[in-house]
């Protein structure tokens, strides 16, 4: 029986040409896009899967997100739908071999041979790590070898989007890719970037020996090996693998992932130093055998192009041909069309007769049955013209529907305009944050604006709910710790700590003083928040205030945040009242709000000359006016050759009673 999809053209635009590969999951056809005239593959998800609606939406999700991928060696995804009970995947179509075929034409690949295939699969996996995408069914089924010696990864998200339904793993689908699996998607169901490093290595133990680490007589069986035993060394099966590989192979295929290099990107750069230590070289992939021809069968086709009169074999009819299969079943050729039978041959008195019967009709009859033939057929032609130019338009234009742009218009509005424009409008609204679109407007559509869609096609709509803010906690006059967790509670908020001085002086230390932005002002996510904690008073200079009065001393040392201690002191320079100087000294520093010392002038010291009573001793004299502060100057009568010892005070200029200065000269005059 014929398969029921092979003709069909799937949503409108993708032809099915033949089938080409089949697997418990999917088909795989090749196919051509009528609206681009490009060949493409097709696969085709089994009806067990495509009946689950949980699985068509995830699997929609899933082919976006690998649709995204743009790699050399990975297999492009161009389009993913739904016709009917059919969910399909629309990918590049890789005329060739999968990795598979390879080893079972070449049993063991060298080290060289193994590194130059297993290096563009570890550079798209490492694309798809950075992505945050995670292929969970790296084998050597999903390798595929181009004829043109690409090297490309297949199945990407379609593995993901596959596993996550739990009904798959009852019923068995993914036991073909047991041998490949990790230990934490086994037992916990769980896979990252490392889990396909692990699978990389297991497909690297392969190339090297010629079969998988692990085998049994059942899935479980090889699960459990993966599980509770450690992969051999590649060397422990076949003799002359450098100790190098093995040492990768051992590595990538640790049984706890935090043993395992952490991406594709980590292992491939391994592998580099590898190479670069073995210099090995990189080496093309081995083409594949051509395929062997029957001479008999040759030597039928020219005799029948040599003979033009002898009329074609019939052919077997396309639903029961056998296919030609070479190495890879991409290249399988169907025959899908009967040549037509040989031609009739009419009998010597049909041939007659219907000489007779021609003759015997008028000539006018004959011209007018003519001329109905010809407008017939005419019209006939004109009808398909028509038609066909009416089947092409509906297929590439007719059916397609640009969906209009509503960015900015508020939902109300966005949906009466998708409305009449044809199209559904999802009654689940999206709503996200956004520091452009007010809130209540629309941020975007999926199908986006501008893009050509089915018409009727549902659109969401996303509305935006206006700008995220958070309101910033009161956190002034407690510790910078209670702040930090009070400020935790603003989504992402990167707190940073500042000293500042207090300026008012009622502000402990260490005492939170404000926040940057305000306690109640609006935050956003991540922003950062600056928390000013007191360092204590500041220090500032000591203003000058040497000469002038008391009071204006007071009132600029009180403004500047000081307070004044006055003392009183003699001066000979500088007037009664005026300050002589400060303590700190002027433009010294000092903290805020401290105490500075303020030296007031009492004006000069005076001095009263005492009594010094006539005939006293002068040494005592003098003694007692260099107590008072003054300089004093003995003057003396001449007495020829007497001995100072014989003097006696005479008399004191200025006399006693007499105010001076301190420090005045005073004469002592004794005889």
């Amino acid at each position: 029986m014929g398969d029921p999809i092979a003709g069909r053209v799937l949503e409108g635009r993708y032809r099915i040409v033949q089938r080409i590969a089949r697997g418990g999951m999917s088909t795989v056809y090749a196919a051509v896009d009528e609206r681009l005239d490009r060949e493409v593959a097709v696969k085709v998800m089994s009806s067990a899967l495509s009946t689950d609606p949980a699985f068509a939406d995830r699997f929609a999700r899933e082919a976006r997100v690998a649709a995204r991928l743009a790699h050399p060696n990975a297999v492009s995804v161009y389009d993913q739908g739904t016709d009917g009970s059919h969910v399909f995947l629309v990918m590049e179509l890789v005329r060739g071999r999968t990795l598979r075929d390879l080893l079972r034409e070449r049993g063991v690949l060298t080290p060289a041979q193994a590194l130059s295939i297993l290096e563009p699969v570890l550079g798209a996996l490492a694309a798809a790590h950075r992505a945050g995408l995670v292929h969970r069914d790296v084998k050597p089924e999903n390798i595929l070898l181009s004829d043109d010696g690409a090297v490309k990864v297949a199945d990407f998200g379609l593995a993901r989007a596959v596993e996550s339904d739990a009904s798959n793993t009852r019923t068995g689908l993914m036991m073909g890719t047991v041998a490949y699996c990790p230990p934490e998607q086994i037992s916990r169901g769980s896979a990252d970037a490392r889990s396909d490093v692990y699978s990389a290595g297991i497909v690297l133990f392969e190339l090297l020996t010629g079969s998988a680490p692990f085998l049994g007589d059942s899935a479980m069986a090889v699960a459990y090996q993966h599980v509770n035993s450690e992969v051999p060394p590649p060397s422990s099966r076949r003799h002359g693998v450098p100790p190098q590989l093995d040492d990768v192979v051992l590595r990538a295929t640790s049984r706890e992932p935090s043993g395992r290099p952490l991406d594709a990107g980590a292992l491939l750069a391994e592998l580099h130093d590898v190479r670069i230590d073995l210099g090995l070289p990189v080496v093309a992939v081995p083409p594949r055998p051509k395929p062997k021809q029957d001479p008999d069968a040759t030597q039928v086709f020219a005799a029948v192009q040599r003979d033009p009169a002898r009329p074609p074999a019939p052919m077997p009819d396309a639903t029961t041909a056998p296919t030609h299969a070479g190495p890879d079943p991409l290249q399988r050729t169907v025959i899908n069309e009967r040549p037509p039978g040989p031609p009739a041959v009419r009998t010597p008195g049909e041939s007659a007769q219907a000489g007779r019967s021609g003759s015997a009709a008028k000539p006018s009859d004959r011209r007018r049955r003519a001329r109905r033939r010809t407008a017939i057929v005419v019209i006939v032609i004109l009808l398909l013209g028509l038609l066909t130019g009416y089947g092409a338009w509906w297929l590439t234009v007719g059916r397609y529907r640009q969906v209009p742009d509503v960015n900015g218009l508020t939902q109300s509005v966005a949906t009466q305009q998708l409305v009449r424009d044809g199209f559904a409008v999802n009654s689940a609204v999206a709503r996200e944050f956004s520091e452009n679109v007010k809130s209540g407007q629309i941020i975007r559509t999926d199908p986006a604006g501008s893009s050509h869609v089915i018409k009727g096609k549902p659109v969401t709509l996303v509305v935006s709910r206006g700008p995220e803010r958070f309101p910033v906690p009161k956190v002034a006059g407690g510790s910078f710790t209670a702040a930090q967790q009070a400020l935790a509670t603003i989504p992402g908020a990167h707190i940073v700590r500042s000293d500042a001085a207090d300026g008012t002086g009622k502000i402990p230390k260490s005492t939170v003083i404000r926040t940057d932005p305000a306690a109640g002002q609006p935050a956003k996510r991540g922003q950062v928040i600056t928390v000013f904690v007191s360092s204590g008073p500041p220090v500032i200079s000591v203003p000058n205030v040497t000469g002038k009065s008391k009071d204006e001393a007071q009132q600029m040392l009180t403004s500047a945040g000081f307070t004044a201690n006055f003392v009183d002191d003699y001066s000979d320079t500088v007037a009664e009242g005026k300050v002589i100087g400060t303590s700190p000294p002027a433009n010294m520093s000092a903290v805020k709000f401290s105490s500075v010392s303020v030296v007031l002038s009492k004006g000069p010291a005076i001095v009263t000359i005492p009594d010094i009573a006539a005939g006293s001793d002068p040494d005592e004299a003098k003694v007692a006016l260099e107590n008072l502060g003054l300089v004093v100057v003995v003057k003396k009568k001449n007495k020829a050759f007497l001995d100072f010892s014989s003097y006696k005070v005479d008399r004191v200029e200025p006399g006693p009673g007499t105010h001076v200065h301190k420090g005045s000269t005073v004469i002592l005059h004794v005889k």
